[in-house]
């Protein structure tokens, strides 16, 4: 049996087991308590902390960093014959630290974000007025069970899913459940047949949605899952997690390098086996695995987590909260974000805009600045006695539309509550869909008057007067014909019209249905609910970033037009599509015109999970926002959901990426920008250390080919990549943001984290690699006979340090010893170059414009110092230099040798300059000196924008 069908009461009772005059006995609310549970949502599964932390270490690049560990032990005993000391332990107890730090981060990071949620969350607990024992008593809803008698006020959340059995011109705002912008009419009335249209179900209140007007008793059928909300929030919580772009592409760029190291060890290994001592080849895997270590970037987990941290820091003060930290990075790359309307783009506040008075168009300031005659007078009254909307401080209960009636009266000086006061109501006709008006009777000055709104074509058949210029007289046909006509002239732009009127004879009238004859008209307003001024700027700022605004209404096609075009979104109605239009479209025509159309009206939930799924088809990145029960489903399949924080339920923000805590659109181009800026910072990175590390494996390959031997150690390797590359990276993250990256196009569909790299990528390895051998080259310089004598004795017949080095007689131990002065000049080289062109690596945002827009990383330059000043260190200190890093000590520089540091230093400004240079060679050429096929295409788009902005301005111009 169907709760909705019931038609008697007793029915009710038996069904439920309950009284609906006395309510449950205490005894019947914990049997049924124990039968089905807390009134609660849904929850997800909360994963413990040491799960979130568990997880990820188990993430492929983290994977790839502990193997790297473990080599670096097993590598030692290997070439030691099984022997191993407690200093080979250090390379492992970095790597495995760098692990630990990433892994924290990212486990605090979710916590965070997990607890701003249960924040959020405990700012509406709801409550509930239940019978209970014959008595009338408040609860916590979640307390509430099938059977319990819940009294509803206006300015109410439905606490449960109830059946109405008693109403009084109840109106229930639905938007959350079924997107229904305007509220709907409830009844206590049977139905006369079942259905499983929520729209339709006109005597059940569903849970969350709220009571705009009037008052009611209703009996709880269904709480918690069971409920329709919570069957949506079950079926999230349910749903698989998807990645997101930025971990699916990291884990790519894993095994990407992880083969990369593995290829390069079988290379090196093999190299240096075949041109040198096959007796050493312990040492040359050794060689082999710490060059292959030595591409892997061990800090780039870490360089990731903290960035993204750092951002989402940034994020909260800018009013969004990020759930999981690779969703800011998901928001950079967007190409379309689709959104709803109401209170996102709009004010979610119904607002007066227009009047239709003394016969002519006015808007709504210029009324308010005329002289408050007699007309206005009777005016002003009749929109706050003909009204039942409160308003007190933040307090605002009623119908949207009256509380915008309320609102303006209050602008020229009428409060609704001292009017009320004054005027006392002593009769009404409350507000009928079938006659489309209401009607109260108040005394004023011992004059019963009455005042009466509704739709102007119902109200005109009831006026015979009219008061034009505050004269009353007469209306005429043509009145009535021309008021009509403004009527529809303000209904084209999207305002609902509301039209006023009153009459002095109560008295004399016999029968109360007469109160709404022989009326005089007053006026009518104009009302919509108007676009954030926020907003606007914001589309436009999206437009500029390549980023199309989709904006998704439950209204209608011609409200939902007039909102885009205020917005600069949409301009004709080819560009609107309706829910019947979509209906009838299947998969393939609809992806042929998914990407044209900028406003899609009266959709159903259904629908947005449709729009979301065919723009992700097209290879878009597609961001979705919403904020009731009915978005959840399409902000969970969206690549990037984001959520209202004030008026978002608890579904959409579980279901969602990102919330918004302040509900405006403007917020989410913030985000976007701040995205942008941590991906460009999260490549550079990259582009960095993938460079660094490629120009050290080719310069060391090139050298130990030529030479039989490697020209650095793994300690010199390990050093660069754990303490330099490290502090650099991590530094990158932390720079201001670049504001030419909102002007940049997303790329469309898929994309490789390297896409833009390749220049950036050519440039560091070319110059390091020249810089890094030609510093050997320099090194070596010093090792001359005296030299040579002293390591191999007098007799050892060569007669420089190459003829030495590709001997296969000479031990690896000898070999190393003779190549100290190159290596500490390579070693130089190889740690502060980096650390001086870190600062100038710009990647594709240089094309934008003409002038060089300089972002000065203040925290990069100090960690740079920083770095240079820690390598100049490690070669100064006994031990360190000597024994660790297989470097000069201080005792081996005279005075013919000295300027070896000096000398060293000054090569590792060469790659700093070539880079510079080439840059200056390569932006002049592009913005001053173009090819004519590109010239001709800047023109060409020129002339585009300069077309646009001309009809922009006819557009501005026309609406004014």
């Amino acid at each position: 049996m169907d709760e909705n069908l019931l038609s008697s009461e007793t029915e009710l009772e038996q069904k439920l087991e309950t009284n609906i005059k006395e309510g449950l006995t205490t005894e019947q609310v914990e049997s049924k308590k124990a039968k089905y549970g807390l009134n609660e949502l849904p929850q997800g599964k909360v994963t413990p902390w040491y799960l979130i932390f568990l997880k990820t270490l188990v993430e492929p690049i983290l994977l790839v960093l502990m193997g790297a560990a473990v080599v670096s032990i097993v590598a030692p005993i290997i070439s030691n014959g099984g022997h191993i000391q407690a200093s080979e332990f250090i390379d492992a107890a970095v790597i495995l630290s760098i692990v630990l730090i990433d892994a924290i981060l990212e486990t605090v990071q979710t916590i965070k974000a997990r607890k701003s949620m249960d924040a959020l969350k405990s700012l509406s607990k709801p409550r509930a007025v239940v019978i209970r024992n014959d008595m009338q008593q408040e609860i916590d809803a979640s307390e509430l069970v099938p059977g319990d008698i819940v009294v509803l006020e206006a300015g109410k959340y439905i606490p449960a899913e109830l059946r109405i059995v008693e109403s009084s011109d109840l109106t229930i705002d639905e938007a959350n459940l079924t997107g229904e912008s305007l509220p709907v009419e409830k009844t206590h009335l049977p139905l006369k047949e079942t259905t499983t249209i929520l729209a339709e179900m006109k005597n059940i209140a569903f849970m969350s949605t709220f009571i705009t007007s009037g008052r009611a008793i209703g009996v709880v059928i269904k709480t918690g899952q069971e409920t329709e909300i919570g069957k949506i929030a079950k079926s999230i919580n349910e749903s698989e997690e998807e990645s997101t772009p930025l971990e699916k592409k990291l884990n790519s760029f894993t095994y990407w390098i992880s083969g990369l190291s593995f290829i390069l060890a079988i290379l090196i290994f093999t190299t240096l086996f075949f041109s040198g001592d096959q007796k050493a080849w312990a040492n040359y895997l050794m060689v082999a695995i710490t060059l292959a270590i030595g591409v892997i970037p061990e800090c780039l987990a870490a360089v990731v987590s903290i960035t993204l941290s750092i951002s989402t820091k940034k994020m909260v003060k800018q009013h969004v909260i990020i759930k999981k930290l690779q969703a800011v990075e998901t928001l950079g790359n967007v190409n379309f974000i689709c959104t709803d309307k109401t209170g996102t783009l709009t004010q979610n506040k119904m607002t007066v805009k227009k009047m239709i008075m003394d016969n002519k168009i006015i808007t709504s300031t210029e009324y308010a600045q005329e002289k408050n005659d007699n007309h206005m007078d009777l005016f002003l009254k009749a929109l706050v006695l003909c009204n039942d909307s409160v308003t007190e401080g933040t307090e605002r209960i009623g119908d949207p539309t009256e509380l915008a009636l309320v609102d303006y009266a209050e602008i020229i000086g009428y409060d609704e509550q001292d009017s009320r006061d004054i005027w006392k109501r002593i009769d009404e006709m409350p507000f009928d869909s079938e006659r489309k008006m209401m009607t109260t009777v108040n005394e004023i000055n011992k004059v019963n008057t009455t005042f009466t709104k509704g739709a102007i074509d119902q109200l005109l058949q009831r006026c015979t007067k009219i008061m034009v210029d505050n004269v009353l007289r007469d209306i005429t046909d043509e009145d009535k014909k021309l008021l009509l006509e403004m009527s529809d002239e303000l209904s084209k732009d999207a305002l609902r019209v509301l039209a006023f009127a009153y009459h002095l004879n109560y008295d004399s009238l016999e029968d109360k249905d007469d109160l709404e004859h022989d009326l005089v008209f007053l006026g009518a307003v104009g009302m919509i609910d108007p676009v954030r001024e926020t907003a606007v700027n914001a589309v436009q700022l999206a437009h500029d970033a390549g980023i199309e605004v989709v904006m998704i209404t439950g209204d209608h096609a011609v409200t939902a037009l007039a909102i885009a075009k205020d917005l600069d979104l949409a301009h004709s109605e080819y560009e609107v599509m309706s829910s019947e239009t979509l209906n009838s479209l299947d998969d393939k025509q609809l992806l042929r015109v998914i990407e044209q159309i900028k406003v899609f009206a009266r959709v159903n939930p259904e629908h947005k999970v449709r729009i979301v799924d065919a723009l992700k088809q097209k290879g878009n990145i597609t961001s979705m926002t919403g904020d009731g029960v009915n978005d959840a489903p399409s902000l969970s399949k969206a690549d990037i959901g984001v959520a209202m924080g004030i008026t978002g339920t608890d579904v959409a923000k579980q279901a969602s990426d990102i919330i918004l805590t302040d509900d405006n659109f403007e917020t989410i181009i913030k985000g976007v920008n701040e995205g942008r800026n941590v991906y460009q910072k999260i490549k550079r990175a990259i582009a960095f250390v993938i460079g660094v590390n490629l120009a050290n494996v080719l310069s060391i390959f090139i050298l130990s080919t030529i030479n039989s031997v490697s020209p650095l150690e793994a300690t010199n390797i390990l050093w660069m990549n754990l303490i330099v590359e490290s502090i650099i990276a991590l530094a990158m993250g932390m720079g201001s943001n670049d504001s030419t990256l909102m002007k940049i196009k997303p790329v469309k569909g898929k994309n490789s984290l390297f896409k833009g790299l390749g220049y950036t990528l050519f440039k560091i390895i070319l110059f390091t690699t020249l810089a890094s051998i030609g510093a050997y080259c320099f090194g070596m310089m010093f090792v001359n006979q005296n030299e040579l004598n002293r390591i191999l004795g007098e007799n050892h017949g060569y007669t420089n340090w190459y003829q030495a080095l590709r001997n296969k007689d000479i031990s690896v131990a000898n070999k190393i010893e003779i190549g100290d002065y190159g290596r500490t000049a390579m070693f130089i080289v190889i740690t502060c170059a980096p650390c001086l062109y870190a600062n100038f690596i710009k990647l594709s945002n240089w094309k934008v414009q003409k002038k060089l827009n300089i972002v000065t990383n203040k925290p990069l330059w100090i960690a740079s110092m920083l770095a240079i000043a820690l390598n100049l260190i490690s070669i100064c200190i006994p031990g360190l230099n000597e024994k660790i890093l297989n470097l000069n000590n201080l005792s081996s520089y005279n005075s013919t040798n000295w300027y070896l540091i000096p000398g060293a230093l000054a090569i590792s400004m060469i790659p700093v300059l070539c880079m510079l240079t080439l840059d200056g060679i390569v932006f002049t050429v592009y913005h001053y000196k173009p090819d004519p096929w590109r010239r001709n295409r800047i023109l060409a788009q020129e002339l585009v924008e300069l077309d646009i902005q001309k009809e922009k301005q006819k557009r501005k111009t026309k609406k004014k």
